[in-house]
């Protein structure tokens, strides 16, 4: 979605006769300022006494644009501001959060029972192959004939998983066609979308953190962090009707400031560690776990969200968000083997937690090719230990610069592999995916 501007009438629910004019300037993901006319205190509106009077956060405002758009705005921070000269106050509210289509009293209020997201990413991820160019002979006065294919619901939509007893998600495959000005620029759009639908209406923060998580789960997929450019949820309560008498529910958009934005970066699908194709036999199990309400895998997920940020080709910083994640997965999902290597060790040798920890788990995946089994482990643990408790003095193993950028890509390595073994890859199926993957990760610096 571009940016856009709403002028309307805006007010406070608890105050629905004071209604005051502004705009609200919408850039998504990133600002939603209201600048009112005046504010809605009429008691000190227009005097001196304005600013000070201001509340400094309204928890809810309602608005109607001029195309007849109900908005809410919620939690928005004011400042209000008076000039001597003037006879009037202005007053300008930043948002966090705003809904377009309809007003709500709070973000809890479950009234949503649909949503449809688009995420850039996800029409390379799961190609729609909705639009079709025919080529034909131009010799003969023919030319390139294009059209969108009429294809069964269930064809267009993929993979569906039921994620809770309430909640299933799907993958949709789309087209739209636009004449243009008087047929002179026609234009197709194919794309594909995730699609959430709840068996009993939920809020719209229960759909935002449907949003997120599968951001993640496509995060992990795409090796790029990606973010939606638009979130849709539909209510059964805002919908038109036909001539014919048939109800069609009317999109409400959501969005959130400071949310994950689109990657501005070129998609490079050759840079995919798997896709929807190469998976499809497994998604659902694989999704179902990565929703799954699991707490102690929440962390991990994070660390390795955080990992794929760029932080510098020599920060250690990713170092150490990788290494910590493969540490708390092995503490958490692997006591098992870890205990099993322990015990081959000879008796008599000294305990060293750490080293142990990190032989067994890479040991467990011992059969990943693109995995390195000949890297140095006493190297990483010097070097975490060196980086993470800031000792005064270093082993002699530690490392940093370009040696600590390819340890890294190295544990990085690894702690996909824990992933995908928690959502039930074999380790055939990781060495497959990985050695079908072109991304850079893979090769040897």
């Amino acid at each position: 979605m571009e940016a856009k501007e709403y002028r309307g009438l805006w007010w406070l629910p608890s105050n629905k006769e004071r209604k005051v004019a502004g705009v609200l300037a919408y850039t998504p993901g990133e600002e939603f300022r209201l600048e009112l006319i005046g504010s809605f205190n009429a008691e000190y509106d227009g005097t001196i006494l304005a600013p000070l009077k201001a509340k400094t956060m309204e928890p809810v405002i309602h608005g109607q644009a001029s195309d007849g758009s109900n908005i809410t705005l919620f939690d928005s921070t004011c400042g209000v501001s008076h000039k001597e000269c003037a006879e009037f106050s202005t007053s300008v509210y930043k948002a966090k959060a705003i809904v377009v289509g309809t007003h709500l009293n709070n973000r809890d209020e479950k009234r949503f029972f649909k949503a449809s997201v688009r995420i850039p990413e996800l029409s390379y991820w799961l190609y729609p192959a909705m639009v079709e160019q025919i080529y034909q002979d131009t010799k003969n006065g023919h030319g390139i004939i294009v059209k969108m294919r009429d294809i069964e619901d269930g064809e267009r939509m993929v993979g569906k998983v039921n994620v809770s007893k309430q909640m299933s998600i799907c993958l949709c495959r789309d087209a739209s066609y636009h004449s243009g000005d008087l047929s002179f620029n026609p234009s197709f759009e194919q794309f594909t979308s995730l699609q959430i639908e709840t068996s009993e209406d939920m809020s719209l923060m229960d759909y935002y953190e449907a949003v997120v998580r599968y951001e993640q789960f496509l995060s992990f997929a795409t090796f790029r962090e990606v973010g939606f450019s638009e979130l849709r949820l539909f209510s059964r309560d805002n919908y038109y009707e036909t001539i014919g008498g048939k109800h069609y529910n009317k999109p409400i958009i959501f969005d959130i400031r400071n949310r994950t934005k689109p990657n501005p970066k070129k998609i490079a699908k050759h840079e995919f560690i798997f896709e929807y194709n190469q998976i499809k036999d497994h998604y659902s199990q694989a999704v179902k776990r990565w929703f799954s309400k699991d707490m102690k895998f929440h962390a991990i997920r994070s660390h390795f969200m955080d990992s794929i940020d760029y932080h510098g080709p020599f920060s250690y910083i990713n170092f150490l968000v990788v290494i910590q994640a493969i540490e708390g997965y092995g503490r958490r999902y692997m006591t098992a083997e870890i205990k099993k290597f322990k015990e081959g060790l000879p008796k008599d040798r000294k305990r060293r937690p750490l080293f142990e920890m990190l032989s067994a788990i890479f040991k467990s995946y011992a059969d990943v090719n693109r995995i390195d089994h000949n890297v140095d482990i006493d190297a990483i643990t010097q070097t975490r230990n060196y980086h993470s408790h800031l000792f005064a003095q270093r082993g002699d193993k530690a490392v940093d610069g370009v040696e600590l950028y390819k340890l890294t890509n190295e544990l990085r390595k690894l702690l996909m592999c824990c992933i995908m073994s928690y959502m039930n890859f074999s380790n055939r199926d990781i060495d497959r995916l990985f050695n079908n993957s072109d991304n850079s990760l893979f090769y040897k610096l």
